[in-house]
């Protein structure tokens, strides 16, 4: 399945390929290459939710810091772009900052443009602050704030290479991901809560 925000993309892709094939066979071929990549880049795959608190995306943890409560996941851009609520609540802020446009993993990366989410839980609030990247351009929000939020639900599609840096609360659970690890969007556990709650 392609994401919301990614089909436009694909369906060029799929059309200049098409108009493209009579008159020039090389030009089509690599219309069509690309177009392949962006059917990748913007995939949706279906995940079944994992336990715990889950991973908000797809990528490679950049990042632990538990006196913070901090989770910094960097997407390639081979991995999915569809971010996913690590744990259920209601949405209290979902808002676009604009911004730079510097390498994801770069530490002046906090001032590129961003979506910053607040979400109030049992366990208290979690931010989500989802960063584009050099390449990536814009982030597709799919929440509004008020909405009442399941773990897992899908909250944007991030176009291309870009960063999600999450703050759990601190003294309310356990992070349990190392850096370096790899992570699933929606599947992959990154943090427990004591009581064994949000199973």
């Amino acid at each position: 399945m392609i994401a919301k925000g990614g089909r436009g993309f694909v369906g060029l892709g799929v059309l200049a390929t098409i108009a493209a094939l009579p008159f020039e066979k090389y030009a089509a071929i690599g219309l069509g290459a690309f177009t392949v990549f962006l059917a990748i880049v913007f995939r949706d795959p279906r995940r079944t939710i994992g336990k715990g608190i889950v991973a908000p995306a797809d990528g490679t943890i950049r990042e632990v810091d538990p006196s913070t409560g901090l989770v910094s996941t960097y997407l390639a851009l081979r991995n999915v772009h569809v971010t996913r609520a690590p744990i259920p609540g209601i949405v209290e802020k979902a808002e676009i900052i604009k911004g730079r446009h510097k390498p994801a993993f770069a530490k002046t990366s906090t001032r590129n443009q961003r979506f910053e989410i607040l979400v109030r839980t049992e366990i208290g609030q979690v931010r989500a602050v989802e960063m584009v990247g050099a390449i990536a351009r814009r982030i597709v929000p799919y929440i509004e704030e008020g909405q009442s939020l399941a773990k897992g639900e899908r909250l944007s599609l991030i176009r291309f290479g870009s960063r999600v840096d999450l703050f759990l609360p601190v003294g309310s659970v356990r992070i349990i991901v190392k850096k370096g690890q790899k992570v699933r969007a929606g599947l992959t556990q990154i943090a427990e809560v004591p009581d064994g709650g949000l199973e």
